[in-house]
């Protein structure tokens, strides 16, 4: 598995782990992981397998997608580490933190809900003709004022860079991905079992995963930090990266 800085980790390092969401890469995370590794933290920002430039076979689900964080994590000895999860990566973060909950410092759980449901529709196209797929999933990834630019960062085309970098996917990525988020079961209970310190990151204004659907999620984890970024979509990091920094800097 493909993981970026590059380099081996200190053992018992506890680092800070993100993982990105369906169709995207390590790349999603700039912003956090060059100002976390400024202040001279451990991060780990990942490439799923079969994602980004990892080699290796799709994994099926979202238990095994988990397995193969915690492989990593094992290969490079460590044993404890926070997580911060986008979409997908936030059902990923919550996997591993209730599997094996004394492994699990803290975890912000960014666009997330519970359950994930997918429109059959949308499984469809990233099925037969992943150009639509991947156009519905930038529409809707978005706010409607950021469909148009409004980014408080100069030089991003936030919808497009989304756009192309799911293009960049391995065949069936997209797919894969989005059954996973879909099969993905016993959420609440899982929620339960977690010790870690818990953040939310969620957008008043996110199609994808609404915070409604977040609600049950949040009554059944032990007093979680709940953020919602007003007018912001289901792609926080993009649409909102500053403010997205900022709730992470007080979590970890």
């Amino acid at each position: 598995m493909y993981y970026f800085p590059a380099k081996k980790l200190k053992k018992n390092s506890e680092p800070i782990v993100f993982i990105h969401g369906t169709g995207m890469d390590h790349s999603v995370w700039t912003l956090p992981v060059r100002y976390f590794l400024r202040k001279n933290r451990n991060v780990l920002s990942i490439d799923l397998p079969g994602h980004g430039k990892s080699p290796g076979k799709l994994i099926s689900s979202i238990s095994g997608f988990s397995d193969q964080v915690f492989k990593l994590l094992d290969n490079n000895s460590i044993t404890k580490c926070s997580i911060v999860g986008h979409s997908m990566g936030s059902l990923i973060a919550l996997e591993m933190a209730s599997t094996q909950p004394h492994r699990v410092k803290s975890m912000s759980l960014i666009g997330t809900a519970f359950p994930m449901q997918v429109n059959d529709q949308l499984l469809e196209f990233a099925k037969s003709d992943v150009q639509k797929a991947i156009d519905v999933l930038t529409f809707m990834g978005y706010s409607n004022q950021a469909r148009i630019g409004r980014n408080k960062n100069p030089g991003m085309w936030m919808t497009e860079s989304t756009r192309r970098l799911m293009q960049q996917s391995k065949k069936g990525v997209i797919y894969n991905d989005l059954l996973a988020c879909s099969n993905f079961k016993g959420g609440l209970e899982k929620a339960k079992k977690v010790t870690a310190k818990v953040q939310l990151i969620l957008g008043s204004n996110d199609f994808l995963t609404p915070t409604r659907k977040a609600i049950d999620l949040i009554d059944n984890f032990e007093n979680p930090d709940v953020k919602e970024i007003v007018d912001s979509g289901h792609t926080l990091m993009t649409e909102d990266p500053n403010k997205v920094l900022d709730y992470l800097i007080e979590l970890l």
